[in-house]
């Protein structure tokens, strides 16, 4: 497994190295309290993949309403933790759904908890892309139709991070218009945002003396040559940058990043059904996505019914900071979850299936 690009949120395709290098950003939530419910172990099958996961059925559960949950980059499995982020993101998700009589399939995803790497050979690794993933959580999507009775097309599917661009293609192959939940999504095309955060790092990493100017730039050129190589023939130089490769851009995850690169948030936005609920977040506290750059994504919504949430103090992970400023040390944290974020959920979820 690879790590999280530092701040970032973006993380590559399995690997059939050993143990993942611990991401430097996000938080470690504190604990939730279940909601009334009961959790139950799944399994399903996906081509040559068995997936796990964990079906959530409330006390009283609501007609005609069942959410699938998807979470982020890197090895993050069905609560939403990675090895050294125990962030519970999806398994708050699934709390505060509880509450409103919603069932929830969460799993972990290829790579990440009981799923693992499934025993594949290597050269199925390296053949492993985006596509897949967006496969392996329409077969989830189907599981969870046939345990609740709710139809793939009326489910509703939240995102979390990457996993919300795993939501806007699931919603592209029909699946998913009962709502959609975009938290703290992706809001552009990959190897954009990818770009955008790596320049970021390495203008801080320049002007606090940490890398030289002339590095730097090095860094830079050979990220546009491998962007521009994906696009243009779904391969990436031989001889990548060792910046570059420390966040993941080796030919063996090349296929998972042209593909999901191919994909562009804001169009598929604009094609998802006019009567859908959508949930859109945003945080000024995000360091991995800002506001501003979920600005189109946003006006690619305007016209669903959709409910925006502009977070004031809410992380990547959806932790609560309240007055304190989002930093890198935020994973050695306990965190909450974000009031404001459980607060938008619960009144969004509250109406979905009326």
């Amino acid at each position: 497994m690879l790590p999280l690009l530092v701040a970032a949120g973006i993380a590559t395709a399995p690997s059939a190295s050993a143990d993942p290098a611990p991401p430097v950003i996000g938080p470690a939530a504190g604990s939730s309290v279940p909601q009334p419910g009961e959790d139950a172990e799944v399994t399903f099958a996906s081509g040559d993949v068995t997936l796990y996961g964990t079906l959530r059925t409330p006390v009283r559960p609501r007609s005609g309403v069942a959410a699938l949950l998807l979470p982020g980059s890197g090895p993050t499995d069905r609560n939403g933790n990675q090895p050294g982020v125990p962030a519970n993101t999806l398994g708050r998700i699934a709390d505060d759904l509880a509450e409103q009589g919603i069932p929830s399939l969460r799993f972990d995803k290829f790579g990440s908890g009981a799923t693992g790497l499934a025993g594949l050979p290597q050269n199925r690794l390296v053949d492993f892309g985006f596509t897949d993933q967006v496969t392996h959580a329409a077969a989830a999507a189907t599981l969870l139709s046939d345990r609740t009775g709710v139809p793939v097309d009326r489910l509703t599917v939240i995102g979390h991070s990457e996993g919300g661009l795993t939501a806007l293609a699931l919603a592209d192959r029909g699946i998913g218009h009962g709502g959609v939940g975009l938290v703290e999504p992706l809001p552009m095309r990959y190897l954009d945002l990818l770009t955008a955060q790596l320049n970021r790092q390495l203008d801080a990493a320049v002007q606090d003396g940490r890398l030289a100017a002339a590095d730097a730039e090095t860094s830079r050129e050979t990220l546009r040559t491998s962007v521009r190589s994906l696009r243009e023939t779904g391969k990436l130089p031989a001889r990548p940058d060792p910046l570059l490769a420390s966040i993941g851009l080796v030919p063996a995850n090349a296929t998972f990043l042209a593909e999901a690169d191919a994909l562009d948030p804001v169009r598929l936005a604009d094609e998802i059904p006019a009567t859908t609920p959508v949930l859109l977040t945003c945080s000024d506290k995000d360091l991995n996505v800002s506001c501003d750059q979920v600005g189109p994504l946003r006006d690619a919504l305007d016209h669903t019914a959709l409910r925006f949430a502009h977070l004031a103090n809410a992380n990547h992970l959806l932790g609560e900071l309240g007055p304190f400023p989002p930093g890198r040390l935020d994973v050695a944290v306990p965190l909450p979850e974000s009031v404001e974020f459980g607060t938008a959920l619960r009144e969004w979820s509250a109406r979905l299936g009326g």
